[in-house]
């Protein structure tokens, strides 16, 4: 067990973090629950130590990051292992992705990083910094023997810190920004609908959002619209592949909240809306925070083809506004305090505008910012990237 002062295992004074002797590795399976135990003062909310412990195992064996996440920790070289004691730690995830340049979109891999943490007493020394300039040497090559690139040109994270720390190691903000709309009783669902004269949108279950929103010919489609886009620009685009086992994990980690904390109510089986005549449908999460106010509804990701005319642009507006109103159904009884969705497009502006004209888009400064990390220029592929898709089904 490692000790709450500010001395290792064997009584010698902790290290500056630019020391030579610190190294960046992969956590063994005790480290791993232990750098857990660390941050749980931070992150584990309303469930105790070992209930929280217990969440973060349920969610490594999702098929997200069953295979493909990888628990690091900074530590000193000469300690011996299990007796490491950790500095800072974080994690990586290993993630399907597209890549579209010069008019062609291949499938890659690449990683997000998640669960930055130095303990309190331990700040001040420069670990988390010395972390993320020694991450940034690995990642790029980190689990990549078999890929057909050996090397993954771009990472992601979403810094809860602002803009800055994470930008000097290369990951750059990128547009972060949500609507945030009330929950809606039933009674008020059914008025504000028949006043509004808007379609009825239908409730996804899991299978449904599966067969719709993550099949082949949707997935294919993305890939078609980047490779299209590369065509027009210079500038690379990439996305994360909006694959099936992305709302798998979000789901995994809401319906463990939902046990726990609504035990006498059957799991959520509404994992999102659509409106069929229109091809629009989102899929969501309930996100369980440490206070009710806390609780929100995240639409993950939505999927619509763009119009071809004005009246398919009306048409499928009113269509977002309905499932924006079937989604402020569900936060209201599920008790969820908001429902927000991220960066929304042109379209999805209009559909908000058509329940609540006075709206602000927000745009945030500090928290979930998303930052990726591009090194295409070192693959002459030039200085900049667009990212598409930058919703939250990517979030980690």
């Amino acid at each position: 067990m490692i000790a709450a002062d500010t001395s290792y295992f064997n009584g010698t004074e902790l290290p500056q973090g630019d020391s030579p002797d610190l190294i960046l590795v992969p956590a063994t399976p005790r480290e791993r629950i232990e750098s857990i135990r660390l941050n749980s003062k931070a992150w584990k909310g309303r469930l105790d130590l070992e209930t929280y412990i217990t969440r973060e195992n349920h969610l490594l064996q999702q098929p997200l990051t069953k295979d493909g996440l990888t628990c690091w920790i900074l530590v000193d070289r000469r300690e011996p292992e299990e007796q490491r004691t950790i500095l800072s730690s974080c994690e990586t995830y290993k993630k399907k992705a597209i890549l579209a340049y010069a008019g062609k979109a291949e499938d890659v891999s690449t990683h997000g990083v998640g669960s930055v943490y130095c303990r309190p007493d331990f700040r001040g020394k420069g670990y988390a910094k010395r972390m993320m300039q020694e991450l940034s040497n690995k990642i790029e090559t980190w689990k990549m023997e078999t890929e057909t690139r050996k090397c993954c040109l771009f990472t992601i994270l979403f810094s809860d810190i602002g803009k800055d720390f994470y930008a000097q190691f290369g990951w750059q903000p990128f547009t972060s920004s949500h609507f945030a709309l009330s929950p809606m009783s039933e009674e008020d669902y059914a008025s504000a609908n028949a006043k509004a004269s808007l379609p009825k949108a239908r409730t996804l279950a899991p299978e449904d959002v599966r067969d719709i929103m993550c099949n082949e010919t949707v997935l294919q489609k993305e890939r078609e619209l980047l490779r299209e886009a590369s065509e027009q620009s210079s500038v690379p685009k990439i996305a994360i592949a909006p694959n099936f086992e992305h709302f798998g994990w979000h789901w995994a980690r809401e319906e463990f909240y939902a046990e726990r904390f609504y035990p006498d109510q059957e799991l959520p089986r509404a994992k999102g809306a659509g409106e069929d005549s229109a091809g629009v449908y989102c899929a969501w999460n309930r996100n369980f925070g440490e206070t009710p106010e806390e609780n929100t509804l995240y639409i993950l990701r939505w999927v619509y083809d763009e119009p071809a005319s004005p009246e398919q642009a009306e048409k499928i507006v009113k269509a977002m506004a309905a499932v924006l109103r079937r989604a402020q159904l569900e936060a209201h009884r599920w008790n969820m305090a908001t429902i927000e969705f991220w960066n929304p497009t042109p379209l999805l502006e209009k559909a908000v505008a058509v329940l609540h004209p006075n709206a602000e888009l927000v745009h945030r400064q500090k928290s979930s910012i998303a930052c990726l990390r591009w090194t295409g220029a070192e693959h002459g592929m030039g200085a900049n990237v667009e990212w598409h898709l930058n919703e939250k089904y990517a979030w980690c």
